[in-house]
């Protein structure tokens, strides 16, 4: 049970402005590390290291740690039994081949084969996608890049140039670091494909391309446990794809 509250006489106005911000942003805690904690509150690492040993903790890494555990504990109470949870996975499966264009699946695959070099961007459970993605069109002999590193989401789009194709993976599409990269991107002028659930997304507005995959539920803050099985779909639909090109 997390206890924000604990010891909170005796914080400094340091610790309080951290503390703030950890239960203004709770859900996206778990994939900040402290140096990127100390630039979003403007603090040093001692003030964010103080304040967690005052709520009981050893250092930021365990409070980290009891931040997840306390989000899934959250979630495990909203979820439904395995015998509904089968159904829901047929049901994305069915409802996502209703969602594909082979027309723009088509279009992808073309883009992919003839860009210079294709960067994929995602983040939380999404990053399996990737690196399958990333993977597969090795083994087709294309010069594909998976930027899983967070701090290398911004420095990476220095090297891409309209000759390249940068595929953003956001089942919410609307991943604050994703939007700002794709941003830049577009910027660039480089291709972009997004791969979202289907529902009006703001990443969309940034895409040359967009295709989608069907999820009842993409809010991925609250959950991001959420299944990934129609972007594992795109993903063979697009190597397919590209198979009949080569």
């Amino acid at each position: 049970m997390l206890d924000f509250l604990k010891n909170y006489d005796a914080l400094t106005s340091s610790e309080k402005k951290v503390l703030k911000y950890l239960t203004d942003n709770i859900a996206d805690i778990p994939y900040l590390n402290i140096n990127e904690l100390v630039a979003k509150t403007f603090v040093s690492k001692t003030v964010i290291i103080n304040l967690s040993q005052k709520l009981g903790f050893s250092g930021f890494k365990e409070l980290k740690f009891q931040i997840s555990n306390h989000i899934l504990t959250e979630n495990k109470k909203d979820k439904i039994n395995s015998s509904s949870y089968k159904k829901q996975l047929e049901k994305n499966i069915t409802k996502s081949f209703t969602l594909i264009n082979e027309e723009q699946i088509h279009d992808c695959a073309k883009l992919l084969r003839n860009s210079r070099n294709i960067f994929i961007v995602t983040r939380g459970t999404s990053k399996a996608v990737g690196y399958y993605l990333e993977h597969l069109l090795f083994a087709l002999g294309l010069h594909c890049f998976f930027i899983n590193d967070y701090n290398l989401s911004d420095t990476f789009t220095r090297l891409v140039n309209k000759d390249d194709t940068v595929i953003f993976i956001s089942l919410s599409g609307g991943t604050k670091k994703i939007i700002e990269t794709a941003k830049i991107v577009q910027l660039k002028e480089a291709n972009i494909i997004s791969m979202t659930a289907f529902h009006t997304n703001e990443l969309t507005t940034y895409a040359n391309n967009t295709l989608f995959c069907f999820s009842d539920n993409y809010d991925t803050k609250k959950d991001d446990t959420k299944s990934r099985i129609g972007f594992f779909i795109l993903a063979d639909l697009l190597i397919n794809e590209l198979e009949n090109l080569i």
